[in-house]
């Protein structure tokens, strides 16, 4: 009763208009529940690498290759929708979406894996002094918050850390994806036989994630599970 009132008091006093149709979300979340309800969440797809549309079964790509990473979850389908979000969220820099990507996963049922170690996708310092802040760990920190979960989030001592700064991954092919992430991450501290999250905002073609995953075990990781908000359909 408490909390209901607290939150129409907010909403009387500063109401959080939902980015879609701009009315009253009722709610923390910048997102109101109907305009939630139509995001395109990300039912059936391969279960290797997240790819919408797969019926459960492993895509072309995961049949003909095998990925450094153990698994891809992603909430919603990447389309007009999350792009809209995406781009509040890291081009205009509205870090406080976060909690709204936080809790719109959450409430798919998503949970962070037992882990003993859970990492954020690291950006290079230059991109971050740049934007402003790292979104994959702020989102990291509100699913955190949400779920408590088991697994380690920044365990001290260990890091992933980006020690180069590569091109812009938006338009880039898979080839040039793979080519601008050689090398692109180090990881510090001891990692052997432990099992690792990693969170982050969109798959695209998965290079980015495969490439911290292949960094991860190389330094003695059983396994590397990544989780984002979207996953990109196929080109």
């Amino acid at each position: 009763m408490i909390k209901g009132v607290a939150r129409n008091l907010l909403d009387y006093l500063a109401p959080q208009l939902c980015i879609y149709c701009d009315q009253p979300s009722h709610r923390l979340e910048r997102i109101c529940e109907v305009c939630e309800d139509a995001l395109t969440v990300n039912d059936a797809p391969c279960p290797r690498c997240a790819l919408p549309g797969m019926g459960g079964r492993l895509c072309p790509h995961c049949l003909k290759e095998d990925p450094a990473l153990t698994s891809v979850t992603a909430a919603f389908v990447y389309d007009a929708a999350i792009a809209y979000l995406m781009h509040r969220w890291k081009y205009l820099g509205e870090a406080n979406m976060s909690l709204t990507a936080a809790k719109i996963i959450n409430n798919t049922g998503i949970t962070l894996k037992n882990c003993d170690i859970l990492f954020a996708t690291p950006l290079h310092w230059r991109r971050r002094l740049r934007r402003g802040f790292n979104q994959s760990e702020d989102l990291l920190e509100a699913l955190w918050a949400l779920q408590h979960s088991p697994g380690r989030a920044r365990p001290s001592g260990v890091a992933l850390k980006r020690q180069k700064i590569t091109k812009a991954q938006a338009h880039a092919s898979r080839r040039e994806r793979l080519g601008n992430l050689q090398g692109a991450f180090a990881v510090e501290g001891n990692v052997s036989g432990c099992s690792v999250g990693i969170v982050d905002d969109v798959c695209t073609t998965g290079a980015t994630g495969n490439a911290m995953a292949t960094a991860l075990l190389q330094a003695g990781a059983s396994e590397v599970h990544l989780f984002c908000l979207a996953r990109t359909p196929s080109r």
